[in-house]
């Protein structure tokens, strides 16, 4: 019989899309070997273009195999540091903001890494607002509220219920639609568990003791995409 999860499965597909001519003309965003991320080509022109205090952040780095496509990188300016890093990067992502390139500023740090076990020991931080323009892993929990009926049987799908919330009209992504009960980017400083308690309160009024006493982990979700307001002059994210 089909779960709850089978029934959403056509939506994890409909945004798990990336055009095959884009995907093919990607560029890796390589930093320390560790590859971190992928931008278009356009995007890492404008990218390594941009001087900040007399200082080229990014660069275009030839790779290994001179037959293949380039890597964008790092300069030397940016330092070897997450911490320099982090500010270097700041500039740049500061000056696309202070342009009108880059909309709706967080002011919350995301860790870039490889992998989720290295969130920990960061590339660097990035703010969140400019994390989908060099294409690097964002992280997130997503909290479904489900009410059991009073047999208590999670498999009788006709009694089974589950809480939906509508996004404000005033978010700055996917304004008025219908969400998740408490949904979250995973931000630099905090455990998964640390996050939940905060989007629950933050989001639905949930109050930790309740959200720790009923939470439960249901696993993972991954998936990639491409959108964003200059997708179609190459410059997606």
């Amino acid at each position: 019989q089909p779960s709850l999860m089978d029934d959403m499965l056509y939506r994890i597909q409909e945004v798990n899309k990336v055009p095959s001519d884009v995907k093919k003309s990607l560029l890796d965003f390589v930093v320390d070997g560790k590859n971190i991320g992928k931008v278009t080509p356009k995007v890492a022109q404008r990218l390594c273009s941009i001087a900040t205090q007399s200082s080229f952040i990014f660069e275009l780095s030839q790779n290994i195999d001179a037959s293949t496509k380039p890597i964008l990188t790092l300069a030397d300016d940016a330092g070897t540091t997450s911490e320099s890093r982090t500010q270097a990067v700041a500039s740049v992502m500061e000056h696309l903001r202070d342009n009108g390139y880059i909309t709706g500023w967080r002011d919350e740090m995301y860790p870039v890494v490889e992998t989720f076990d290295e969130v920990s020991n960061p590339v660097f931080l990035i703010e969140r607002a400019a994390s989908s323009l060099l294409g690097v892993l964002e992280y997130g929990v997503h909290i479904n509220g489900i009410v059991l009926p009073e047999n208590g049987n999670v498999m009788d799908r006709k009694n089974t219920k589950m809480w939906m919330a509508r996004r404000s009209k005033t978010k700055s992504k996917f304004p008025g639609y219908l969400d998740h009960i408490v949904a979250g980017g995973q931000p630099a400083g905090l455990s998964l568990i640390e996050n939940v308690v905060k989007e629950c309160l933050e989001e639905a009024g949930i109050p930790p003791e309740l959200t720790k006493k009923g939470i439960q982990p249901a696993g993972a979700i991954s998936y990639e995409s491409y959108g964003g307001k200059f997708k179609d002059d190459g410059e997606g994210v």
